[in-house]
């Protein structure tokens, strides 16, 4: 695809997590949410909202045993996918080749180049 601002080729690669909300490990997002500023009882209150849930499966009236939850954050909540963005919110600075763009669980990375070439030995 043709770069219109500066006759530039442009490489587009799009990515979309699988079970993306479900990967989110809970010590990692309580020591991310410590480094963007969250602390005291709002850090106690978020910890508090992931810890101690428990889910069991059900089908024809048989349930299965209670098992803890120790990753993912809670779907269809506000504060999921909030979570998740602050979780991955650093991703882009794994990748300082491309132009990384994020959006809840679909991360698009561009790569500019002169030329095709320019663009594989980038990538």
């Amino acid at each position: 695809m043709l770069s219109l601002d500066n006759n530039n080729m442009t490489c587009g690669i799009f990515l979309d997590l699988t079970k993306a909300f479900d990967t989110v490990n809970h010590e990692i997002l309580i020591d991310k949410l410590e480094h963007y500023g969250i602390r005291g009882k709002a850090l106690e209150l978020f910890r508090s909202y992931l810890e101690n849930r428990k889910q069991y499966t059900s089908l024809n009236n048989f349930n299965s045993n209670t098992k803890s939850i120790t990753c993912g954050v809670p779907q269809g909540s506000v504060l999921g996918p909030l979570f998740f963005i602050l979780f991955i919110n650093d991703l882009p600075n794994c990748c300082s080749l491309g132009n990384v763009r994020i959006f809840a669980d679909d991360t698009n990375i561009f790569f500019h180049a002169n030329n095709i070439q320019e663009i594989i030995n980038t990538g």
